[in-house]
């Protein structure tokens, strides 16, 4: 398993210096047009980042904080504009969105009225599908049975909630503070009000072994709620506090990142004991499909676009991606402004992204080959992991294998292009840098696994040997 792999793909160039905002506003003042030769549609999705919180887990990464109700309220006010600047430009009004993902953070700290007018925002600025998907995610204090049915009349179809784990001494070892029984009360809520409904766990926790993460799997699926996605923990994207909480032995040490997979997999089969397989990380009945925005369209392809309003929010369309100001009140500032709060972009066209995401997908149509221009450059990676056991061809579709799940990110590192590994190889040495949890232990284990699975371009520091499958994501690439 590689140490950071629940990224975005392409990867920022941060090196490069260029005008982000000037560049962003002028991608989108021309209107989208189509992949010569396709006929396929792409996704295309909105997300829209609450970033308050009623309390801080101790191991979350993303852009949040606990919020004053005068700074909920103003940035609200900025994000409704941010909404009717983005919503307006030429490729925007071109689109129809099939997707949109309200997370955070806790969007559920929102009072139902403020959650009101956000939707009303959200359809006034942007062409939402008659079908679309609207997510929501929620934490359990911040819920009761009112909130779901308000959310269920404003359209909302999807509500999703972070239980990282049942056990009371790992939810006390990362500050999740709400207690089990106002978790299944949420879900007992949650399910009366909607058909599709979430949770996700995460494993490799610090003292955590495969008997107890099966354990931990198992509750989840018989907790009642809809369906249950589980991922691993990316230490390189944890808070440093925590990490110098493991460094100082205030927690214990996690295991090895070969144990923290097979740790991984042994949670997925707890699930495959009662739930369908959706995905790598998703698992349910076929009813309640693994959302649209993240698994059609974040993970998706080349032709799946989404945009991204909020702080941090990060946007990705053919062409550019780019990042939103994270800073909470410098974001609040600039798109109260009626300015695009776009801090980095990175131009480009990521024409590999649906094989680099197809060990998450388990799928690849490989009719897009010819139709993005790749099959030059991808036939051999591609052959050299059908002979290797971990993909199989059947009917114009790459799958991949049961062995190949047991690798599945090392493979996503087979195929990123010759650029995007450079800028993994330097985004993970700075994550590691700056949070200090990949010693030189974890990276002898990290290296001699991901070299023998053929990956080695994808760590810093990991050995150059040559590798013992034939995986090596060498060779020309766009």
């Amino acid at each position: 398993m590689l140490p950071f792999e629940s990224f975005s793909y392409p990867f920022f160039d941060l090196s490069t210096a260029a005008d982000h905002r000037g560049l962003v506003s002028a991608f989108l003042a021309t209107p989208d047009a189509p992949i010569p030769g396709d006929h396929r549609p792409g996704h295309k999705a909105l997300y829209v980042h609450i970033p308050f919180c009623d309390t801080i887990c101790t191991f979350c990464p993303f852009a949040k904080s606990v919020g004053t109700p005068e700074r909920v309220r103003a940035y609200l006010a900025a994000l409704h504009i941010e909404l009717a600047t983005l919503g307006a430009t030429p490729r925007m009004t071109g689109w129809e969105i099939d997707s949109v993902y309200i997370g955070g953070g806790t969007p559920s700290v929102l009072n139902v009225e403020q959650i009101a007018a956000l939707m009303g925002a959200i359809r006034a600025h942007f062409t939402i599908a008659a079908e679309a998907e609207i997510s929501f995610e929620f934490e359990v204090k911040s819920v009761d049975a009112e909130k779901f049915a308000a959310l269920a009349e404003l359209g909302v179809t999807r509500v999703s909630f972070g239980v990282q784990s049942f056990d009371p001494a790992i939810r006390d070892m990362v500050h999740i503070t709400a207690g089990l029984d106002q978790v299944y009360d949420a879900i007992g809520w949650a399910t009366t009000h909607f058909a599709n409904t979430n949770l996700d766990m995460m494993v490799g926790f610090p003292g955590q072994d495969r008997d107890h993460a099966h354990r931990d799997a198992r509750l989840a699926a018989e907790s009642g709620i809809g369906s249950v996605s589980i991922y691993p923990v990316d230490y390189v994207m944890t808070l440093p506090g925590w990490q110098d909480r493991i460094r100082t032995g205030a927690l214990p040490r996690p295991a090895a990142l070969d144990e923290r997979s097979l740790m991984f997999h042994h949670a997925r089969a707890a699930l495959l004991e009662s739930m369908g397989e959706q995905n790598m990380y998703c698992f349910g009945p076929a009813e309640a499909p693994a959302t649209r925005y993240m698994f059609s369209t974040l993970y998706g392809g080349y032709r799946d676009e989404a945009v991204g309003v909020g702080a941090g929010a990060y946007s990705f369309l053919r062409g550019v991606a780019w990042m939103n100001e994270s800073d909470e009140r410098r974001y609040v500032k600039s798109a109260g402004a009626g300015t695009l709060p776009v801090t980095v972009s990175s131009p480009g066209h990521a024409y590999e992204k649906g094989l680099v995401f197809f060990p998450k997908r388990l799928s690849f149509e490989l009719a897009d080959l010819a139709v993005l221009g790749l099959e030059e450059v991808y036939a051999e990676r591609i052959d050299r992991v059908v002979e290797a056991g971990h993909a199989e061809i059947g009917e114009g579709v790459l799958r991949l294998t049961e062995p190949g799940k047991l690798v599945y990110s090392e493979l996503m590192a087979h195929f990123f292009s010759d650029h995007q590994s450079r800028l993994y190889r330097r985004m993970v040495a700075r994550l590691s840098a700056q949070v200090g949890v990949i010693d030189e232990q974890e990276w002898r284990t990290g290296a001699h696994r991901v070299a023998a699975m053929g990956a080695s371009n994808a760590l810093p520091g990991a050995s150059s040997r040559r590798p013992r499958l034939p995986l090596v994501a060498s060779g020309a690439s766009r």
